[in-house]
């Protein structure tokens, strides 16, 4: 079962109808120098007469960007050679993986209502190691999620532990057969990209993930991703979104130069985050609290809130 992403391929051009009388093609004249003929070149004719190009096809967002060769927006490019700049930390759920001990203190509150997520299909950005991915859509009885993540060996890491769960699985089981991992960054190279979004999932979750979006990617790069969710949530769609406190980013600053230099331009700040979503730029109808986790010994104890889309 493939839940990859797909996106439109809109890179096709059809061909100019009535296309224009071309230029007449230069001629070429020779004189002799020394008994060797020598090419001499004229003077391009006027061609001020020649009937004016129609205008192109419409690019696609695609092409336009290739043909353009640089960004509309100003997210800064970073440093893959850095570690951890994206918080892909490899050990982010601990040392307990997938047995009987392991619980993340946030599947609490989306226990409280489990039908946002019985039979939907969802995806989780910045999945990590995917742990708590897997646990969602088994707990939960979800239709299908993808998850994504930047770092390619958490990725690798995810589909080993999936594929693991297959080799134990019962015949004829829905789960884990469900459940896939792919890695990339969902921060577009351009904000034109966006206009081939179409509506894809039930539900998306965005779970503490939002701090390493705006240290590497700036305010610019943030509102992107925002806006994606919604053009890829299908209607009454969920965005179920974990943001971290703006006073946690600073201890973040001094991971590369370039962070901090991205964390001193920001002015889009998290308490700001509702009102945006719920403006027309994004387009959010409305805005619940979720619930905030309890007993929390790991730093987990941050608002849980559902955005939904009309």
């Amino acid at each position: 079962m493939d839940f990859t992403m797909d996106v439109e391929n809109n890179n096709t051009q059809l061909p100019p109808a009535n296309a224009p009388e071309k230029c007449p093609e230069k001629r070429k004249a020779t004189a002799t120098s020394d008994d060797k003929p020598v090419e001499i070149k004229r003077l391009k004719e006027d061609c001020s007469d020649v009937a004016t190009a129609p205008r192109p096809p419409p690019q696609s967002p695609k092409k336009r960007l290739q043909l353009e060769g640089k960004p509309s927006n100003n997210k800064p490019k970073y440093n893959k050679d850095l570690n951890f700049l994206y918080g892909n930390y490899k050990h982010y759920y601990g040392k307990r993986i997938l047995d009987k001990d392991f619980h993340d203190i946030r599947l609490d509150v989306l226990a409280t209502q489990p039908e946002l997520f019985r039979d939907k299909q969802l995806l989780d950005i910045g999945c990590n190691s995917g742990h708590l991915s897997i646990e969602i859509c088994k707990k939960f009885n979800a239709k299908s999620l993808v998850g994504l993540d930047i770092d390619r060996g958490l990725v690798k890491d995810a589909q080993t532990t999936i594929g693991s769960l297959k080799r134990l699985a019962p015949p004829g089981s829905t789960f884990p057969y469900n459940v896939k991992f792919l890695h990339g960054n969902y921060v577009l190279d351009d904000d034109v990209l966006l206009e081939i979004e179409r509506p894809q999932f039930d539900v998306i979750l965005c779970l503490s993930v939002t701090k390493w979006i705006h240290l590497n990617f700036c305010d610019a790069g943030l509102k992107q991703a925002f806006r994606r969710m919604f053009l890829q949530l299908r209607p009454g769609g969920k965005l179920i979104l974990e943001p971290q406190s703006f006073d946690g980013y600073k201890r973040r600053k001094r991971l590369s130069e370039s962070i901090r230099d991205n964390y001193n331009s920001i002015k889009f700040r998290p308490d700001q985050f509702p009102e945006y979503l719920l403006s027309p730029e994004v387009g959010f109808a409305s805005m619940e609290l979720m619930g905030i986790p309890e007993h929390c010994k790991t730093g987990f104890k941050r608002p849980i809130q559902i955005f939904t889309k009309a």
